[in-house]
């Protein structure tokens, strides 16, 4: 509990005290969240011997709930002298209905499928805060994360930005090949700020529609198999966003680009990324992205994406595999399969409600995964999100030795519903 009270500390100095109160130049924002969610049972299928002495063809595991809840504190500083200084925290106390510690899979607890946090990974952060603040007993734990602390100066020349920073890149809507540095999946609830990194960044603007971009990713203990090294170009050309990058990590490099434009009274946009693995037993793939978006009138917009991922598998049995394999441990790949078809609708409803719904359809193993989403402004500063995710595929199975085999991908996804109240300030 002692290391709760610096916390509350600063949050209560946030909320109780005027920005007028500080130095000049001086800003802070933040929110609060709070999302309520249930998720009902896995349905696993046996699949050979029946190790676990039943007669059943299948087992379903527990429907869960959680309550997350998430409060960001953030600050910044301008000086004409010295420059722009950031920092971001965020405490995630969390409640889960099952055993937080009960991590391994078994017939109560999937081995995290399914899950809607966004915690990312210190992978490429030098050194970082233990991101379990406190435990208090089986089914509550606060988690941190110093999420943005970096120094940024303007110059002539460029704008130079040292220390923990979001790093993004591409141009396609829903899945980006070019953008390898912890990208959101699919089910993450909060997705408002990406997982800063720590880097080392320098932006040039040559011409106010040419930009260079350079910058070195210093990762987990500055060893080399942790960082990367990356240099990007973009511009516009005739009503052509056009965009082009190498990255180099340990023992592989990605080279890449995008384009987007209006094809009449269409949007268009088309991404691709080549990673060259250099390690024996990692073959080098090809990943693209190509889609399009049209309004139907000032209130609908319908799009539609096809994503070709050269690390994933055409057979549901490599699944598991793959998991293990650089792509997905390093290389921000998370789809399992190859195709994928992503259709998408965002409707406006009124100034204070809007709806949006997607679908991941993996056009190998025919499975799905089917987002709704509808938002509410209860004022300025309060809004909340009511939604589903839905999946259609074969289940999962458990074989004879108690391992969990992936029959298609979205089939071990669970039903989700959710509902959440959002505060700024």
């Amino acid at each position: 509990m002692k290391k709760l009270i610096p916390f509350y500390a600063l949050a209560l100095l946030f909320s109780l005290t005027p920005s007028s109160a500080f130095a000049q130049g001086f800003n802070y924002t933040g929110y609060v969240k709070s999302y309520a969610l249930g998720q009902d049972g896995i349905e696993v299928d046996y699949s050979g011997v029946d190790s676990f002495g039943s007669n059943e063809d299948s087992f379903s595991t527990d429907s869960t709930f959680q309550s997350q809840n998430s409060l960001r504190l953030m600050g910044s500083y301008l000086s004409e002298d010295s420059g722009y200084f950031e920092i971001h925290y965020e405490a995630q106390p969390l409640y889960y209905s099952n055993n937080i510690n009960d991590s391994s899979p078994n017939e109560n607890n999937a081995s995290g499928i399914g899950s809607t946090l966004n915690t990312g990974s210190n992978r490429f952060r030098y050194k970082d805060l233990d991101p379990v603040l406190s435990e208090h007993g089986d089914h509550i734990v606060v988690l941190q994360n110093l999420d943005r602390f970096n120094y940024q100066l303007a110059t002539e020349n460029g704008d130079l930005t040292i220390g923990r920073q979001v790093i993004s890149f591409g141009s396609a809507r829903f899945i980006n090949p070019t953008d390898i540095f912890l990208p959101f999946v699919l089910q993450t609830l909060n997705q408002e700020y990406r997982v800063g990194i720590d880097a080392i960044r320098y932006q040039i603007d040559l011409d106010g529609f040419t930009i260079l971009d350079s910058g070195l990713i210093i990762g987990e203990d500055a060893k080399k198999e942790n960082s990367a090294a990356f240099f990007r170009g973009k511009t516009s050309l005739e009503g052509n966003d056009l965009e082009a990058m190498y990255i180099q990590l340990d023992n592989a490099w990605l080279a890449g680009g995008g384009i987007e434009r209006a094809l009449g009274d269409f949007g268009f946009w088309l991404e691709t990324a080549y990673m060259n693995n250099n390690a024996d037993d990692i073959s080098s793939y090809w990943r693209h992205s190509v889609g399009s978006d049209f309004a139907l009138d000032d209130n609908v917009i319908v799009m539609m994406e096809y994503h070709y991922n050269g690390a994933g598998s055409q057979d549901s049995s490599d699944y598991v595999d793959i998991l293990q394999r650089q792509p997905y441990e390093r290389g921000g790949v998370y789809l399992l399969g190859q195709n994928y078809l992503i259709p998408a609708i965002s409707w406006v409803v009124s100034p204070l409600i809007s709806v949006s719904a997607s679908s991941f359809f993996n056009l190998d193993d025919q499975s799905a995964f089917i987002s709704l989403t509808a938002e509410v402004s209860w004022s300025d500063n309060l809004y909340s999100d009511f939604g589903s995710q839905m999946s259609i595929g074969n289940n999962p199975e458990i074989n004879s030795a108690g391992e969990i085999n992936l029959a298609s991908e979205f089939g071990s996804y669970p039903l989700s519903l959710y509902a959440s109240l959002r505060y700024y300030f």
